[in-house]
Parts: C-alpha cells; structure tokens; sequence
C-alpha cells in the first residue's frame, strides 16, 4: 500500500483538527478518495456527507456558525468542476467574514492543461473572494512538513480577524487508496484552543473616536455580524450614558431590553430628519434596513471594524480599527436622556400597534413567538418582515446570509445552521426555495425538529414594491414576477416529508410545535403591498401626534 500518501493525509487530518476544525463537508467522488477516508475515519472529526457540492458549500457555511461563536469548518470535492460549484458560498463567506477551509483535490501537475479527464485550472480558483490560496505538491515525504505547516497557516488565517475563507488545492497521484490500518492508526490529534483575535486601536484611531463622540447627541448601530464578545460592553455602555442603540436583527442584539427594534417603521415618518443624531458610531456591517441606511446617510458617521476589511457602503463613514470595548471605555460622560426616551417613545407606539399587522408580516410575528431557538431568514421579503416583527427582548437566534444578499442556497446554509439546535426554522419565500429545493434530502437526516416555512406568492415579492412595479403588467411578471407555480406539497411527498397548508398566520404556530417539515403559506403580492404600505402610514399617523407632544 501507498505509505507515504497514507501519512500524508493522516498528518492533513491531524493538522486540521488540532487548528479547530471538527466539522467536514464531504461531496463523495475518485480524486477526493484518500483525503475523504481521513476524514471519514477520523474519531475526532464530525464529517457529514452532502452529494451536491453547492448545497455542501452551504451547508458548511451554515456550520461555521451552528454554535454561539463561529468556528471553521471545512469543505472536501473530487477534481475538475466539482469545485467552481462551491463558489456562490465561497463569496457569502468572504463578505460575510464567515472561516471556510475549502479542499478541493486536484489531478497531480503533468496532468493539468493536458487535455486529461475531470481536470480544469483549480490554482487560484476563488481568486479575490478567499482570503489566501495555497497549491500543495502531491505527497511527498520530503514536503511533509511543509504541508503541516500550510494547514495550520491557513486555517489560523481564516480565524483571524477578519474571518474568512481560504482555499488549499490538493492534488493526488494514483494509486489514490491509502493503508486503511494504518491510517486508522495514524489518526490522533490533540485540538488547541483557538479564538478570535481582535486588533487594538491605534492612537489616532481612539482620537478620531474620542472626536466623535465629543458630540452632544450620538446613536449606536449595531449591524449583522457585530461579534458576540462585544454585545454585552455596547449595552452596557449605552445604558450607563443613555445612548439609543439601533438593533439589526441579525445583530444578536434584540435580545437585550431598552434596545430600538421598530426604527424600520418609524423612520418612514415626515419627521424623521427632526431626530438625527449629531454622529452614529455603527459595529458590524451595514443594516439591513434601507430606511435607516438612508438616514444615516445625513449624519457624521464612524464604523469599528478590523485591519483588512472596510464596511462602508456610504464611502462617508470614518472607519476605525480594533476591539470595540476598546473603544468603548472612552466614553465617561452621559448624554441628554430626553433623546433616548423619545425613540422608546417611538418603539412603544410601534409595539402596541403589532397586532394589526396582516398576510406576510403577520407570518413572521407568530413564527417568532413560538418555541423555536433559531430562525433563519431568506433575504428580500423574510428578513425585512423579520425586521418589521422581531421585538426588543426576544431571545431568538436570527441569522441569515447577508454578506453577498443572494437566494441561492438558503435551505442548505440554514439546515447547516441549526444543525445542533434542538428546535429551528426557516422563513424562506418561493423563490429561495427553489433555487435550492434538493437541500430537502438534507432535512430527512436532520438531527433536531426543524420546519421550512415556505412564503408562497408564486414569485418575487420584494419587486413589487420597488419601481419596477410601475412597468407594464405583462412585462413585469416576465421579468420581476417570475411565477413558478410551484406544487409545493409535491416537493415535500417526494422527499418523505410531513407538509402543512396553513391559511391563517396564527396557524402557523401549531405547524411548528407540532414539528411538521414544510409549511406552505399562500400570499398576494399585492395584497402583501397594500399591507405593508397601510400599516407603516398608520404608525407615521400615530407619531405624528405623538411628536407633537
């Protein structure tokens, strides 16, 4: 048997593990064979099988955050094109600064630009969107320790701020078949604790900061992806000095009482440029409210973010850099506490006015009031309405694929998501769901209760409230409508799974503590509209009165 290809890919295996890597996402295939054996055997190594490498590549970046802090995980797929379908998650993980470790096992040199069987270019593949690439010689005992040494570099790198993903291209020569007894042998490793390392400020960055927050009104913006670690400083912080905090729902941050969570509605009021704060001071990436985006626009901005990487949409902010409870120890000094109380003004009136809240939007607010510890969310329409419905105070995990914003995938990344969760959802439109319907095989083996909330009104719901929607009407279905007429309790009969139509927003509750696979909820684009529009309009009327006062 082939010794040193054996202690080559049991050297690999250890190499990743002892990094942090205890997940791989294996697409089974020729050229993968012996590192996918070390995988597969390896006792400290949880590997999960997912033929489709797009859905695998999902479903491994879902995994980099399955637990409460974001660990790497890695990706195995055979040679040739098996690897450009990893690229859609590839670009997630880069912008979303998510540690994929991607192995994509090659043809050896002489057989590439040959014209050889199942071998394309694979050396540098994801180009910009990794944050390094390295192409390994085929084993060699000479090059061993070169090898060890390249996998821990990268897999460091991938955990160091800003997180991310780095590729290793692995090519192999034949025989590809190590010494299964031996390699079982072999296959020991001792993991080493790593975290997340965060930069400390620079001097003239805590000036600029100390500058900024001289002003006499200031909001902080808490974005997706704020590291967890700095949650608890920022609250603390801006209830000692009564400073308005902003709160994406993906920010981890609703959880915290005091914290505004409705500003997506009431920012739509005539009076909104009365509010403005003198500077913001955002954490993580840009919000996913538009609305607030836009306000934030006509202010003095200044984002906290990590060497290497620049989350400033506006191009008006002042980025600054390192730990943010760094900066946040510069604040001694609190501010005017009327500002404050008139945005809980503002969340109270929104609050209690929930119950009125129809078709779509209504859907997600009793989704998020049943027992579930983590929803993910499609992007367009079920993270806006997850944003109109998520309170202040709620203790639900919300995640979503916001770094790139696409639909593909979704299914995939949130099953890898809430893998080790007990209870978990979906809220996920027609469309998403069809981009990655095959991840349904995926569902069956799941570990825990976990329901797929299909949002269906045959197309693309968030067009209809963009200005495309003035167009001519056949034109605009064509185009932006795109309905499928999708028979969506046929997806579920052909995957073995239970399916529940439910017609009444409130009746999703049972769906889910029931634990029913997949929930249909049949909705009109435009009726969603006209609800959405309406609602908004009679909380602007409401804070209308109430600015008055």
């Amino acid at each position: 048997m082939n010794d040193t290809l054996t202690a080559w890919v049991a050297h690999m295996m250890n190499q990743l593990v002892e990094q942090g890597v205890h997940d791989i996402v294996i697409s089974p295939g020729s050229r993968s064979t012996p590192l996918a054996m070390a995988a597969y055997l390896h006792p400290q190594v949880r590997h999960h099988i997912v033929v489709d490498e797009r859905s695998a590549a999902f479903f491994a970046l879902g995994l980099t955050r399955s637990s409460e802090t974001v660990r790497p995980v890695a990706l195995i797929c055979t040679s040739g094109t098996a690897a450009t379908n990893y690229f859609s998650a590839v670009a997630e993980a880069y912008i979303a600064q998510l540690p994929l470790v991607i192995l994509t096992t090659d043809r050896p040199h002489e057989l590439r630009n040959v014209g050889a069987p199942q071998a394309i270019d694979q050396v540098r593949l994801y180009g910009e969107h990794v944050k390094t690439s390295l192409d390994l010689p085929v084993p060699d005992a000479k090059a061993h320790h070169y090898m060890g040494q390249g996998v821990g570099r990268l897999v460091r790198l991938s955990m160091q701020a800003p997180l991310g993903p780095v590729h290793m291209n692995v090519p192999f020569r034949e025989p590809l078949l190590p010494d299964i007894e031996q390699l079982k042998n072999l296959l020991t490793a001792v993991p080493e604790a790593y975290g997340v390392a965060y930069a400390r400020p620079v001097p003239n960055d805590l000036t600029r900061f100390k500058h900024i927050v001289a002003a006499d009104r200031i909001v902080f913006v808490v974005g997706p992806g704020t590291p967890a670690e700095w949650l608890e400083s920022i609250h603390t912080t801006a209830t000692t000095y009564h400073i308005p905090v902003f709160a994406d729902p993906l920010s981890g941050m609703r959880r915290f009482e005091g914290v505004c969570a409705n500003y997506d509605t009431w920012l739509a009021s005539e009076h909104s440029g009365e509010w403005l704060p003198d500077a913001i001071i955002r954490f993580g990436a840009a919000p996913v409210s538009k609305r607030l985006n836009q306000w934030l626009d006509d202010t003095t901005q200044l984002v906290i973010d990590q060497p290497g990487s620049f989350r400033d949409p506006s191009s008006l902010a002042t980025v600054v850099y390192g730990d943010a409870r760094d900066y946040l120890t510069v604040i001694d000094t609190p501010y005017d506490v009327r500002y404050a109380n008139r945005f809980m003004t503002f969340e109270r009136v929104s609050e209690s006015a929930k119950h009125g809240l129809r078709g779509e939007s209504a859907l997600a607010r009793h989704l998020l009031a049943t027992s579930i510890e983590r929803l993910f969310v499609s992007n367009s329409m079920p993270i806006r309405d997850v944003d109109t419905t998520l309170a202040a105070g709620q203790t639900i995990n919300v995640l979503a694929n916001r770094g790139a914003n696409g639909i593909d995938g979704i299914l995939s990344s949130a099953l890898g998501a809430c893998h080790d969760t007990e209870k978990a959802a979906l809220l996920v439109g027609d469309l998403a769901f069809y981009h990655d319907s095959n991840a349904l095989q995926l569902l069956k083996t799941h570990p825990g209760s976990f329901s797929v909330v299909i949002v269906n009104n045959n197309g693309g719901g968030i067009f209809s409230f963009l200005p495309q929607a003035a167009i001519e009407p056949q034109m605009f279905e064509d185009l932006y409508g795109t309905p499928l007429d999708l028979n969506v309790r046929g997806f579920a009969e052909t995957y073995g799974l239970t399916y529940r139509l439910v017609e009444r927003p409130e009746d999703v509750r049972d769906a889910i503590e029931t634990g029913v696979h997949v929930i249909e909820f049949p909705s009109d684009r435009a009726a969603n509209v006209l609800a959405h529009r309406e609602w908004t309009a009679s909380i602007c009327d409401r804070l209308t009165l109430e600015n008055g006062t």
